[in-house]
């Protein structure tokens, strides 16, 4: 066995935050003598990219899903049911091949893998960057996460508690998401023409994407020296529809959609960042902006306030463009020294709680501590 070797399983053949998040901390466990390859879902970037950077890269289309509606998805149920067999054992199959420490499962939603490769003896981390379901599911999806894995690791503490609920003094490592700290902040422009408030993420009610838009429209028929955009697509399949109305409705107000772009470059020409979101564990978008010293506003829920400090953005109430539109007008009439300094102490936080380098370490340790419990 290499002991230091890692196949990570991804869940999402798309370049999504969890997947990112992971991506970005390779380098630093690599300088600590971990090696990885990669099990993922393909055709797609995630595999493309990880190809074009000299890993090894195994898997297939994904028929394991997690809920009805997915399962509905394309091919649809019964012919999902009938590949899963094949799917698993060609992970077992690959992980033979890797001979790895540890099966790094980048998901609740990698669960299926993890527990295939804990059941053929490979230790198992599963690494949560979703809360548990707030339904009927969550206590189902906290046994399978302690089920299915010999280690689990949370994004937040927020995150950690939602899967701890009930379960007896059971709970995640933290490990917190990270954003890279750009040597240079963005510029504070002292007198913004427009004043340009943006947000990234997919287009989604989990991002509070249309209370976003109507917090806009508040501000919109107030003033017309505000410009406001949204970067990211509704790529969900279950709430495309959703998130295609949504960007109808923006575009009806004039909010400029980008879909895809460099974020850190979009970033710098914004005066404010804002991510209303109804549920989040530790948004790394908002992370990014805070590295770069943007003013910034995010919802009263989950991780988001473990990441806004007293000093280093404004909270908003859950649910609610009024306030959020509220907290828009409030960082609009900031001077510009208060905005400089508040911008100063969100990256000031960022590198000292929220670093690539201080997930990587977690992460070291955790992976560290599961082959130390194998062995």
């Amino acid at each position: 066995m290499r002991t230091r070797h890692v196949v990570v399983v991804f869940h999402d053949e798309i370049l999504n935050g969890a997947t990112i998040s992971v991506l970005r901390a390779l380098p630093c466990l690599e300088e600590r003598g971990w090696s990885f390859a990669f099990w993922v879902p393909q055709p797609g970037p995630t595999a493309d990219r990880l190809r074009a950077e000299g890993y090894r890269v195994y898997g297939e289309a994904k028929p394991v899903a997690s809920g009805l509606r997915a399962l509905r998805e394309p091919p649809g149920i019964a012919r999902r049911l009938a590949r899963t067999p094949g799917y698993l054992r060609r992970l077992r199959h690959a992980l033979r091949r890797e001979a790895p420490a540890l099966v790094h499962a980048n998901s609740l939603y990698s669960f299926a893998e993890a527990a295939a490769a804990k059941r053929a003896g490979v230790p198992t981390l599963i690494h949560l960057h979703d809360m548990a379901p707030r339904s009927r599911k969550a206590r189902l999806a906290r046994e399978v996460v302690r089920r299915s894995a010999d280690f689990a690791v949370a994004a937040s503490q927020a995150c950690a508690d939602s899967y701890a609920v009930g379960m007896g003094g059971w709970s995640p490592r933290v490990v917190y998401e990270a954003a890279p700290v750009p040597a240079e902040p963005a510029a504070v422009r002292e007198r913004p023409e427009p004043y340009v408030i943006g947000t990234v993420g997919v287009v989604a009610p989990r991002k509070g994407s249309d209370l976003f838009v109507e917090a806009a429209r508040r501000i919109l028929a107030e003033r017309d020296d505000v410009e406001f955009r949204m970067v990211g697509s509704a790529t969900d399949p279950l709430e495309r529809e959703w998130g295609e109305a949504v960007l109808r409705r923006a575009a009806d107000l004039g909010i400029r959609h980008i879909p895809q772009t460099d974020v850190e470059a979009e970033l710098r020409g914004w005066d404010a960042f804002a991510l209303p979101s109804r549920y989040d564990p530790c948004p790394i978008a908002l992370l990014e902006a805070m590295a770069l010293g943007l003013p910034v506003m995010g919802s009263k829920v989950d991780g988001i306030p473990e990441e806004i400090a007293p000093g280093t953005g404004l909270l908003v109430d859950a649910e609610d463009a009024n306030d959020l539109a509220r907290a828009m007008r409030q960082v609009i009439a900031m001077p510009h020294g208060e905005r400089v300094a508040m911008g100063r102490a969100a990256r000031a936080r960022v590198e000292r709680v929220f670093s690539v380098e201080q997930q990587a370490h977690a992460l070291d340790q955790a992976y560290s501590e599961v082959t130390r419990i194998s062995d």
